[in-house]
């Protein structure tokens, strides 16, 4: 193949993708945090959707709770989001997201970065994860492992390895023993992660998110157990 050939082939394919990033589209999302998110809006319509003709809206501000999601809010815009402090307007975090769905969950999670160089660090890393039903569905579990470590153990009595990210969806019933294992800072010893059994209902979706310790050094994870409930009723 010529050069000349090769290089417009190349440059159509780049501009299909900024097309494709480009897209206007609509999501709904929930938030949630390691640590309470106060003082945080973004704005609803991008200034991609206002240039495609769309009416620009207020910001809305968001908040988080510590024992479930918040929201709904919707956005309407680009696959990226910018959240920034209401009061200075300065950027405090970016998240993307894929086209894969139109149900978010963004988790919030102060950057360790950011409190050593602030100008150079966005004070929250933010997490995309797919809420659609088709991911997380009816009676289902999904941990969601952004610890930094890597776990093993059991699930009852299956085999698991949780590396950094999701898991795929675990089908749940009444209940659940979880023992899970990670090793210490040398990598030699195994120590106890989550050791526990977790309780279930019907008609509900579960996550179990793994955060980094609470305490610097600690190998004692900081487990958060989110319920919600698909408000279906239970066949006769």
């Amino acid at each position: 193949m010529k050069p000349k050939r090769l290089l417009l082939i190349v440059y159509l394919l780049f501009l299909a993708s900024q097309l494709e990033a480009q897209t206007i589209r609509e999501i709904e999302f929930t938030v949630y945090g390691q640590y309470p998110v106060r003082g945080v809006e973004y704005n609803p319509v991008s200034e991609e959707a206002v240039s495609e003709g769309i009416k620009a809206a207020e910001p809305i501000t968001i908040k988080t709770h510590s024992q479930s999601r918040m929201g709904p809010h919707k956005f309407t815009g680009v696959n990226e989001m910018i959240f920034r402090e209401s009061d200075s307007e300065q950027i405090v975090g970016k998240v993307r997201f894929s086209e894969a769905s139109n149900q978010w969950l963004f988790i919030f999670v102060k950057n360790p970065k950011h409190k050593e160089d602030p100008d150079g660090y966005y004070k929250y890393l933010i997490y995309a994860f797919d809420d659609s039903e088709a991911n997380l569905p009816n009676d289902g579990l999904v941990f969601i492992n952004i610890s930094g470590k890597e776990l093993d153990g059991l699930l009852e009595n299956k085999r698991v390895t949780l590396s950094a990210g999701e898991s795929g969806s675990f089908r749940v019933q009444e209940s659940l023993p979880v023992n899970l294992w990670t090793r210490e800072f040398d990598g030699e010893k195994l120590l106890p992660a989550l050791v526990k059994t977790y309780q279930f209902q019907k008609n509900h979706r579960y996550l179990i998110i793994f955060f980094p310790p609470v305490l610097r050094g600690s190998v004692d994870l900081d487990t958060r157990f989110l319920v919600e409930s698909t408000n279906q009723e239970e066949a006769p």
